[in-house]
């Protein structure tokens, strides 16, 4: 979903046309609700704590933390503007206090300390591991100290089943963009980043590979 600029990205199913399809596609692949509730259940969100969806997409995960702590200022943030479309459509329909914004796929529009919790699910192996690394500084900057970072991605299986399936993924958005994620060092870059406590605290099995639940907190 996300690379170097704003003109050349991986939308989430890869092409264009398939963006209608995002939802359906996902939900009929993938325990995306088990998954989305175990992540907000360990974000812990309070009221009035700022949370940051990264990679929203259509809003699924953004709607779900903003109706599990609705005294919460909950944000979403995609460089792709149709599936913003979409999640704009979901979250007026859903008559929910949500802000949307887009940005150029290298600078988070935000100041230093602006956010309580960011969230973020099946974004980071769309990411190369430049841009990922990037992204991540950019997630601790905008942290305020002492807030949490939890993301739901693929990662390394101790299951070579689950291993040969995320094989699947990686055809489907790049060898280059999955690598670190195969590799397992997805943890490892989050701690590189400046974050500490970091923890795979949930591993969840799917038909693409192992999707791996990880916290950390800015100390």
């Amino acid at each position: 979903m996300f690379t170097v600029s704003k003109t050349k990205y991986i939308p989430a199913l890869r092409f264009k046309w398939l963006t209608p399809l995002y939802d359906f596609f996902l939900n009929l692949t993938m325990p995306e609700r088990k998954i989305k509730e175990a992540l907000l259940k360990t974000a812990n969100v309070l009221p009035g704590e700022k949370v940051l969806d990264f990679g929203c997409g259509t809003a699924t995960l953004t709607i779900m933390a903003k109706k599990s702590s609705p005294e919460a200022k909950v944000t979403g943030i995609d460089i792709d503007t149709e599936i913003l479309a979409k999640a704009s459509k979901k979250i007026k329909e859903e008559k929910l206090d949500i802000f949307l914004l887009d940005y150029d796929g290298k600078h988070l529009p935000f100041q230093r300390n602006a956010f309580d919790r960011v969230i973020s699910c099946l974004v980071f192996h769309h990411l190369d591991t430049d841009i990922k690394q990037n992204m991540l500084a950019e997630l601790f900057r905008v942290m305020n100290k002492d807030g949490q970072l939890l993301i739901a991605d693929f990662g390394r299986s101790k299951s070579w089943v689950q291993r040969t399936l995320f094989n699947i993924i990686r055809c489907l958005d790049g060898f280059k963009s999955t690598d670190a994620n195969a590799r397992g060092l997805l943890p490892e870059m989050i701690s590189d980043a400046g974050f500490e406590n970091v923890a795979i605290a949930t591993r969840f099995t799917t038909m693409f590979g192992e999707v791996q639940l990880i916290s950390a907190e800015k100390i």
